[in-house]
């Protein structure tokens, strides 16, 4: 799987939320998370729907 340009997903392991940076809109998921595959997993599920093509 690959990101497109500039998509980013960042687990915080403080407040076990994620920060998703896509097609220049950042976006808070709060959480919480148990670990940081489901939180990174949380982040690509919201890039689907705002239209990542997962090829």
């Amino acid at each position: 799987m690959a990101y497109e340009p500039d998509m980013t997903i960042i687990f915080d392991f403080n407040s076990k939320g994620v920060a998703v940076s896509f097609r220049g809109k950042v976006i808070y998921l709060q959480g919480p998370y148990p670990d940081r595959k489901a939180g990174v997993a949380a982040g690509e599920e919201l890039c689907r729907k705002l239209g990542w093509l997962d090829v």
